[in-house]
């Protein structure tokens, strides 16, 4: 990961702001049903979002 430039960090920073406001979404988006498999899908999407941006943030 040494090689990566000053626009490819930023963009991986971006990807990982934008995985926090994907999981502020999925958190609204759970309150309006009450379908276990949906809310569900979305807990484990937001699951995976997080880990993509832990591991994002640990390249750096």
């Amino acid at each position: 990961m040494d090689s990566l430039n000053q626009i490819e960090i930023q963009n991986i920073r971006h990807l990982c702001g934008h995985g926090t406001n994907f999981c502020d979404k999925i958190a609204y988006y759970k309150t309006l049903t009450n379908d276990t498999k949906v809310t569900d899908a979305l807990d484990s999407l937001c699951t995976e979002l997080t880990n993509l941006k832990t591991e994002l943030s640990n390249m750096l």
